[in-house]
């Protein structure tokens, strides 16, 4: 999913859109200038704008965006009816949502517009193998793919879609956290989710939540710890009218969108000690009260919680309420880190590269022993979360069509002596130390920025010019990624003839010789 500039001059609805869009593990941020608009989606590697309805319309907007190396689309924002909509489709947005459907609704079109330029500017592959497809039986369809059968997408609709994330693994440790999560799933009580993180806490809510009798409703995650202390109480009880400055309407919260089916409470250690009595009362007595409100709502609503602190020392030290902590701990669920079930490695590997292959269109098709030994010896403190983005990573950066151990970050290769193996001949002479023939360019330090220019350029490709994912595939931070890009003289253009198709980077800048 590209990422998201919501535009508006409305700070309670941009705040609203912001959080909501973030549950939805879109990337966004928000201006109130439509001044600001170019520089911003210029530098933050935008490629949804989102015009509130307090902006203008959107034959306004799209001169400022006119020109920029990346092609932005435009979801209007109708305050009214749908005729409005219309109207601004009409005059270049490429889709519009009520305001009413809040961030739901326009995560849903996000992702509707996203698809349709996937798969009709990317021939996707083979996704997942004999091996992927006989360990992994329970995978879920991918959210959103039901836009895989609007006229137009035929095709793509044949060809494997990309496996959803689920929790997967053949080790001791993880068959019996499984094993739990079966027993557990038809129980409405609610269950306490411990372990590291980036184990898969996320994935063992939706597995509950999946094998459950309330399926059929709605599972709403919100991490506790990424919502400022002073909105928290509004997104999860909703508030109404007047109940605080700019509460312009009546605001639904999670509880409510919630009702019927799950809600996954992420980091509940970062949970406000004086909120913690509320949900407390909502989880002994069903119901919940709406900021400023004076009526109690009744809702049906299981609670998974999960955190990766140790709650008993948090309610020791005064941090967490001793009754909340017994009422969540009835059930609990300790997911091992991957340091514990090394025997899953190779399968997880495998499966994240097919992720990468069917997300990034990649060539790669499978990883060389020695990088499977490389990645079955590290300790990986960012578990399985670090594993699928160093498969990922090594996909987009490998030179042919495996993952070898060259392509792997240089942290993970063991230090000590190595044995000294011959290069073999060459047959591409070394380059020069200047244009005047001189001998062979011997310098490291020359060798060195060589190559990462060469993997700046390939990583931007891959992403399709997005910097910001560059830089996460590159490891290293946004703001160094734009330096190294003006020092190179990276320029990027879009292949002649490739239509809206990937982008790559262009032919370096460089001074004439003296």
């Amino acid at each position: 999913m590209r990422r998201v500039l919501v535009l508006d001059v409305g700070e309670t609805l941009r705040n609203d859109l912001l959080i909501g869009l973030r549950r939805h593990s879109i990337e966004a941020e928000a201006i109130d200038r439509t001044a600001d608009l170019a520089s911003v989606v210029s530098a933050s590697a935008i490629g949804f704008v989102v015009l509130g309805p307090g902006v203008g319309p959107v034959r306004d907007l799209i001169p400022r965006l006119a020109g920029l190396t990346v092609p932005v689309d435009i979801v209007a924002l109708i305050d009214g009816d749908s005729e409005r909509g219309l109207a601004a489709i009409r005059e270049g947005a490429a889709d519009f949502v009520l305001v009413a459907a809040g961030a739901d609704g326009l995560a849903a079109a996000l992702r509707k517009i996203d698809a349709r330029k996937v798969f009709s500017s990317r021939q996707i592959g083979g996704v997942v193998g004999g091996l992927i497809n006989a360990a992994i039986p329970q995978l879920r369809s991918e959210p959103g793919s039901a836009s895989l059968a609007e006229p137009g997408l035929a095709a793509a609709a044949r060809r494997p879609p990309v496996p959803a994330p689920v929790l997967i693994g053949n080790s001791p440790k993880i068959m019996a956290v499984l094993a739990m999560v079966r027993r557990m799933a038809g129980v409405r009580a609610g269950v306490l989710i411990g372990g590291e993180s980036g184990t898969g806490k996320e994935l063992v809510a939706q597995a509950l939540h999946d094998q459950s009798p309330w399926r059929a409703g709605p599972f709403v995650a919100v991490n506790c710890g990424a919502i400022p202390a002073g909105l928290i109480e509004s997104e999860l009880f909703g508030h109404v009218r007047g109940a605080f400055t700019d509460a312009i309407r009546d605001k639904r919260g999670l509880f409510e969108a919630a009702d019927g089916g799950t809600l996954f409470l992420d980091e509940i250690a970062d949970l406000p000690l004086g909120l913690q009595s509320k949900l407390l009362r909502a989880l002994q007595d069903g119901v919940i009260r709406r900021v400023g409100d004076v009526d109690d709502l009744r809702v049906e609503v299981r609670v998974v919680a999960a955190t990766a602190r140790d709650l008993a020392s948090e309610v020791r030290a005064g941090r967490f309420r001793e009754d909340l902590y017994y009422r969540l701990n009835g059930l609990a669920v300790q997911l091992p880190p991957l340091r514990d079930r090394r025997d899953d490695i190779p399968l997880l590997s495998q499966y994240f590269l097919a992720r990468a292959r069917a997300r990034l269109g990649l060539p790669v098709t499978e990883i060389d022993a020695d990088a499977l030994s490389v990645l079955g010896s590290y300790g990986w403190p960012g578990n399985v979360r670090e594993l699928e983005n160093t498969v990922e990573r090594a996909a987009v950066l490998c030179s042919g069509d495996r993952i070898d151990v060259a392509s792997l970050p240089e942290r993970m290769i063991p230090s000590g002596p190595l044995m000294m193996v011959p290069a073999p001949p060459s047959t591409t002479p070394l380059p020069e130390v200047d244009g005047l023939g001189r001998g062979p360019d011997l310098s490291i330090k020359r060798a060195s920025r060589r190559s990462e220019e060469e993997l700046i350029r390939r990583a931007l490709a891959v992403t399709m010019g997005n910097r910001t994912r560059a830089a996460e595939l590159l490891e290293i931070s946004h703001r160094a990624l734009l330096y190294k890009i003006k020092e190179y003289g990276i320029v990027v253009h879009r292949r002649p003839g490739a239509g809206s198709g990937p982008i790559e980077a262009g032919p370096r800048f460089t001074k004439p010789p003296l």
